[in-house]
């Protein structure tokens, strides 16, 4: 008998924060505020949750600035 394990990252976008220039690439691009959640899979079903960071994304270069959590709550309500 085996049992098939890992971790599995999951980015869900919370908010549009619309056109800006990325850091990193230069590009003008719309950029978005979003969580990244890593869990402990077991048979890929997600057991346990054990990190989450909030994060600024670039979608053109996939660069992302990590945020605090009071950070992300401004921005979230503005």
């Amino acid at each position: 008998m085996f049992i098939l394990y890992g971790s599995r990252k999951k980015i869900k976008v919370d908010k549009d924060l619309g056109r800006c220039i990325c850091p990193n690439c230069h590009h003008d691009v719309n950029r978005s505020l979003a969580r990244e959640k890593t869990a402990l899979t077991i048979f890929y079903i997600p057991v346990i949750g054990w990190t989450s960071k909030r994060l600024i994304i670039c979608p053109c270069c996939g660069d992302s600035e990590i945020l605090t959590g009071s950070r992300y709550k401004e921005l979230k309500k503005a």
